[in-house]
């Protein structure tokens, strides 16, 4: 029988700070490897993991667990700005990445990283959890079945009150997910964006708030995205209207997390006989069938994610958020902020 002692990946955790410990907690569970250091730089959060994890190493350095030969796989929760440093010494060192959204701060970092990890013949493995939510599993069948028709499209609101963050702003905090989201779920990416937004708790005029953008992508669908920190209410949500059916996932509804509404509009002839080239010669038929909640087992979706993690060590074929995914999202999220800077002006996004 396996024991943690003799499991292939023996993990390191450098983070343990807001989402930290949620990692450290599956990970530590996850029978497939064994968390056998963890970094954080504050002292009382140190001795709170030590506590509870008393077969766990601790440190406030970095390098302690880079360097560390029996370490083969890091997993980094620490602030976006410092992600592609540790991420290139740990596959520098020859270790597996795990590393949570974004990749890094530009798509140039992304790339090196990408390439590194390659020439190493090393995973990388970026933090994108909603693709192992049971709920935007269950969209994507839906989508790839057909049953909704040609996709029109999406609208997308991620929203709350807080947390406020000051290393990023809440566009680069909350829209990986939903850009993330848009890869999975249609095997595409926009090509162009136009955005507005506000800064209004702090004025450096790069950390918004509030961002709402419109993405463009080359199928013709659009999407309309809505993130804040600043709202009233927790909205976790996203509209797919198509040609034929229409569907509402909403992740804080835990009874009726996806919602197909068998609604649409057609164009008929007034007259079948005439030939009509304007919209006069039709008339819009609006059809209103059933609504149908679908029955979805729900997981946690973080336990999830390091499960496929943990596997695609060894099937990198699986990975659903590699390094080039992880780069298709920053290169999105910098069009975008060339967008919110210049007012709203649509911006190409290219991922070259």
């Amino acid at each position: 029988m396996q024991t943690k002692n003799s499991v292939k990946w023996k993990v390191g955790i450098i983070g343990a700070g807001h989402w930290g410990p949620n990692l450290i907690r599956n990970f530590d569970q996850n029978n497939k490897c064994q968390v056998v250091a963890i970094c954080d730089q504050a002292t009382d959060r140190l001795n709170l993991i030590a506590q509870k994890y008393e077969h766990v190493k601790t440190t406030k350095v970095a390098d302690d667990i880079l360097n560390d030969p029996t370490i083969n796989v890091v997993v980094i929760a620490t602030p976006t700005k410092t992600h592609f440093d540790l991420t290139k010494k740990a596959l520098l060192n020859n270790k597996h990445v795990f590393v949570e959204k974004p990749l890094a701060t530009t798509a140039e970092e992304c790339k090196e990283l990408t390439a590194l990890a390659e020439k190493q013949k090393l995973q990388l493995f970026v933090g994108h959890i909603f693709l192992y939510n049971a709920g935007v599993r269950a969209v994507k069948k839906i989508i790839d079945s057909g049953d909704l028709g040609k996709i029109y499209y999406l609208h997308v609101t991620r929203t709350n009150l807080g947390p406020i963050r000051t290393d990023v702003s809440s566009l680069w905090d909350l829209a990986p997910h939903d850009l993330s989201i848009f890869k999975y779920w249609f095997n595409e990416m926009p090509n162009k964006v136009s955005a507005k937004g506000g800064c209004f708790l702090n004025n450096s005029n790069s950390l918004y708030d509030a961002v709402f953008a419109t993405y463009t992508f080359p199928s013709s669908m659009m999407a309309n995205l809505h993130v804040s920190w600043v709202n009233p209410k927790k909205v976790r949500e996203i509209v797919v209207v198509g040609e034929k059916k229409m569907l509402v996932w909403n992740d804080l509804d835990l009874n009726n997390t996806v919602t197909i509404y068998d609604k649409n509009v057609s164009l008929k002839r007034i007259d079948e006989n005439e030939l009509m080239d304007t919209y006069l010669g039709f008339r819009a038929q609006v059809f209103e069938g059933d609504t149908h909640i679908p029955k979805i087992k729900l997981n946690e979706p973080l336990s999830a994610e390091c499960d496929a993690f943990i596997q695609s060590l060894d099937n990198p074929a699986i990975s659903l958020s590699n390094g080039v995914d992880g780069m298709m999202v920053v290169s999105a999220l910098e069009a975008t902020d060339v967008s919110l800077k210049e007012n709203g002006k649509e911006i190409p996004i290219s991922y070259n």
